[in-house]
């Protein structure tokens, strides 16, 4: 039960850093 999550972060948290990154830009859509 400890590699499904891991699994799951790993994803999420580059896509999160991504969205955030660009909205602390402003108008920085990669």
């Amino acid at each position: 039960p400890g590699d499904a999550p891991e699994a799951f972060f790993a994803v999420d948290a580059p896509s999160v850093s991504a969205r955030e990154y660009c909205n602390l830009h402003g108008l920085w859509k990669a």
